[in-house]
């Protein structure tokens, strides 16, 4: 019979840890029978939207949050105890912080007070595609035997730009409920070390499988301009000019405000020949008010646009010259892989799994986090050289088909479940 797994993620706005989810869904959905939770957005997400096209199984937490609410959190904990005993997973993987604590808490509350299935017909949840009937490995556990629970780390939020309190909150509490987990996956290397570094848990229970993607059907450079500017309400600048992408939510975390101060310093110290450039912002977020003051404030408005969401952006990134990820926190970006798969000259910061993925002056430049003027130069540098942007440019393509493939990770992913 089918083992059962029961994604949960906090979020249903589509980032790199909801891709993941589904991904790993879709995948493994004639193996396994498969199942998607999630909170915040709710219906709304872009995720939501995925998983019926595909007709995965999913259920929405109300009151799962993303910010720490006590109230909320606690009502969502109970919401997650009831998901679990009606779906009674095999396994249960967690994606995102606040679910993994809550989510790992909930499996276990669950595995202390185990009773058997009630006979009745499932109920089925407003919106949802109905789940497949329980295995028969259900009736195991009911008896006494607990699921197990993994989760995946993309990036440990204690990484994050947050009071110090807040902080040491997230760390011990991913410290106390690693206790209940069976497997921890890090996508980066670097997150597997912290969690060494920060005595998060045994490093048995550790292991790294990066992220990975399907080849990309690109636009060509020309369709992919057309389709941006067709986005862009209002927009008297040129096509000829010359084009920095960068696709990310507009979060803090992504650093977005040392890109715009970046480009301030390229503008005012003329550190490029051609000085017709624009730096295009695919993405949406609770940061868009204040990276439009900071964009007004240096008059950028004629060199930086926040065009907002765009379908499959990624198959619009043949239309930029140069590709920027100014991160300050990321656990291995699905972005730059994009990127790299198609070929563009990188500029990347040293944040998090980055460095696993560009490796410095053959893949893509690095560069330091929070460092507007190195940002400046690194990209000024790109520019001004065509053969070395040529040259990392095809590097980095050749290394993401070689390392960061999709099948790769989801068989490694397979692993842990078997």
């Amino acid at each position: 019979m089918k083992k059962t797994i029961l994604y949960l993620i906090t979020q249903s706005e589509l980032g790199g840890a909801q891709r993941y989810v589904f991904d790993l869904a879709i995948n493994l959905k004639q193996e396994f029978n498969v199942a998607v939770a999630f909170g915040e957005q709710g219906e709304r997400g872009e995720l939501t939207d995925k998983l019926k096209q595909a007709e995965i199984a999913y259920y929405t937490i109300p009151h799962l949050k993303r910010a720490i609410s006590p109230i909320k959190d606690f009502l969502a904990f109970i919401e997650i105890i009831k998901l679990i005993k009606k779906i009674k997973p095999d396994i249960i993987h967690l994606n995102s912080s606040k679910i993994s604590i809550l989510g790992s808490l909930a499996a276990k509350t669950c595995s202390l007070f185990r009773v058997p299935p009630a006979a009745h017909p499932r109920p089925r949840t407003p919106g949802c595609v109905p789940l497949p009937r329980a295995s028969a490995s259900a009736g195991k556990r009911a008896a006494g035997q607990a699921c197990s629970v993994i989760y995946t780390v993309h990036g440990w939020v204690f990484n994050e730009p947050m009071p110090k309190w807040q902080k040491l909150f997230y760390k011990y509490a991913e410290k106390f409920t690693a206790l209940f987990k069976d497997k921890i996956i890090s996508v980066s290397d670097f997150d597997r070390q912290t969690a060494i570094k920060e005595k998060i848990c045994d490093t048995e229970k550790l292991i790294t499988i990066h992220n990975g993607i399907a080849p990309i059907n690109f636009y060509s450079r020309e369709e992919a301009i057309k389709i941006i500017y067709s986005k862009i309400e209002n927009c008297k600048l040129k096509i000829e000019n010359l084009l920095i992408g960068s696709i990310a939510n507009l979060y803090k975390t992504k650093g977005l405000e040392y890109l715009i101060q970046a480009a301030n310093i390229i503008k005012e110290k003329s550190l490029i020949l051609n000085s017709k450039f624009l730096i295009l912002i695919i993405g949406e977020g609770p940061e868009r008010k204040n990276l439009e003051q900071l964009i007004k404030r240096h008059q950028l408005q004629n060199n930086i646009i926040l065009t907002g969401r765009v379908g499959n952006a990624a198959e619009l990134l043949p239309a930029f010259d140069i590709y920027a990820c100014p991160s300050v926190k990321e656990g291995l970006s699905y972005t730059i892989i994009e990127a790299m798969q198609a070929g563009l000259p990188i500029i990347a910061t040293n944040a998090g799994g980055n460095p696993e993925l560009i490796e410095d002056g053959k893949t893509g430049l690095l560069t330091e986090t929070k460092n507007p003027q190195m940002l400046a130069e690194k990209i000024a540098y790109l520019i001004n050289n065509s053969d070395l942007s040529q040259s990392l440019g095809a590097n980095a393509k050749q290394k993401a088909k070689n390392e960061f493939g999709l099948d790769k990770m989801i068989e490694k992913t397979r692993e842990v479940y078997l």
